[in-house]
Order: C-alpha cells, then sequence, then structure tokens
C-alpha cells in the first residue's frame, strides 16, 4: 500500500479503490459493490481501449500511406513498413531541424504556411501544444508558488525562475521574481516581482505545477486540495 503514496501517477487507482468502500471505509452490499467495480472497470478500461484504438488506427493509416511504396519496389505489401519509415521520416525531420540551413528552411516554410488563412490557425494551434508539452524542459523553474496576482483578491499559480536574498531594484527587502503563466499554452504569461513574505510556496514538484496550467484545472495534486493545518495556516503569528 505504500507504493500508491511513493508514486505520483497511483493518485487515480488509489481514488478508485477508496470509490469501492462504503461510507468511512465499512463494506458495502454486494449488489452496489458489483455495480461499483463495474464502473470501475469501465473507468480503468476507457483509457486504455482509447488508446489502444488510437495507435491501432495511426498503425493502419501509416501502413496505407507507404503500401504503394512497398508494392512498388518489394512487390507485395509489408506490414509495418509504414511505421517504419515514418520513424525514419521523423528523425531525418528532427535532423533537419536541429542543422542551421535545415532550421532556416523549415521557419521559410512556417512563415509561408502562417500566411494562408485557413491553414495558418491549425498551425498555430498546434504549434502552442507542442510548446506547452515542451515547457517542463525548456523553463527551469524553481519552485510552484500562489502570488497575489492581478490583484489583492486573486491568487494565482506561479513558478519562481529567481531568489533574491537581499534589497534590490525589485524590491527594498527579499525578493522573488515569478513568472505567472497563462493557460493551457504555458509558454506566455506574466513576468512580476513579490516580496518574499507575501508568496505561499506549494509543496509540489514543478511538473505537477505544469501538468495543473496545462489541463485548465483538472489535473490538480491530491495535497493542494487536503485543508491547511490550523498551525501552520499563518507561521508569522505567535
Amino acid at each position: 500500500m505504500s507504493e500508491f503514496g511513493s508514486h505520483p501517477e497511483s493518485g487515480f487507482f488509489r481514488r478508485l479503490a477508496d470509490f469501492t468502500r462504503g461510507p468511512e471505509g465499512r463494506p458495502s452490499r454486494f449488489a452496489t459493490r458489483l455495480r461499483k467495480r463495474l464502473v470501475v472497470g469501465f473507468l480503468v478500461a476507457f483509457p486504455l481501449v482509447v488508446t489502444v484504438f488510437f495507435a491501432l488506427f495511426l498503425f493502419d493509416l501509416l501502413d496505407r500511406w507507404f503500401r504503394p511504396v512497398a508494392r512498388h519496389y518489394f512487390g507485395f505489401p509489408i506490414p509495418g513498413i509504414g511505421a517504419a519509415l515514418s520513424l525514419l521520416g521523423l528523425y531525418l525531420l528532427g535532423l533537419l531541424a536541429t542543422n542551421v540551413l535545415g532550421g532556416r528552411i523549415l521557419s521559410f516554410f512556417e512563415r509561408r504556411i502562417a500566411r494562408i488563412p485557413l491553414l495558418s490557425p491549425i498551425y498555430q494551434g498546434a504549434r502552442q501544444v507542442t510548446e506547452a508539452l515542451q515547457a517542463r524542459e525548456t523553463y527551469q523553474f524553481r519552485k510552484v508558488v500562489l502570488v497575489r496576482f492581478p490583484h489583492n483578491d486573486v491568487r494565482s499559480l506561479g513558478f519562481v525562475t529567481r531568489e533574491i536574498d537581499r534589497p534590490s531594484r525589485f524590491a527594498d527587502e527579499a525578493s522573488l521574481l515569478v513568472f505567472v503563466p497563462t493557460t493551457p499554452n504555458p509558454t506566455s504569461g506574466f513576468l512580476i516581482s513579490v516580496r518574499k513574505r507575501d508568496v505561499t510556496e506549494l509543496n509540489i514538484p514543478v511538473e505537477a505545477g505544469v501538468k495543473l496550467v496545462i489541463s485548465g484545472g483538472l489535473v490538480v495534486p491530491d495535497q493542494l486540495l487536503s485543508p491547511l493545518p490550523p498551525a501552520t495556516d499563518n507561521p508569522t503569528q505567535g
């Protein structure tokens, strides 16, 4: 049971186990247990079935695209040749994108796509999704915090990018530079300066904070949903 708590992705199955129990953890009736376990079985099977269905659909789609190539060179279709050629194409595209000349060529075509009325919003939307997924690798965030932004009655989630432990041009005391991202694309946002004592630190990994932003609040770490203990609610009071 301790392995559930140590793994960051195990909260889903732990909540399913709690769902099958009766009030206050008491065993429920047989009919109720049967119904709940059917529901839990569906909840577990649904993402697996969707993933397998999508993988098979993608595999078959790639094979159909490259089937004429296999027939032309080998005289008969080869199962899996589409997936293999697609992986090779992705590798060559990545090799091209990381080359100086290749990057310029891709930027040229990107600017041309941006001028096409119907294709431009589709490309830009897909580009924002890839940038959002890449955010966890491109940003060296230190910790996840809550700040009073854009005004005192609202608290926004932010990522500390720099800690300044002395008075500076940003504040007359210790302060933090905090990046407050937009959702669902955390690659854009606001960089604000906040006094250190005005920041509430959230004890969650930076990756969990990025997931929280990308999901628009749908994926919330369990520890953020539990109330704060009274003893630590305001440590400055004594």
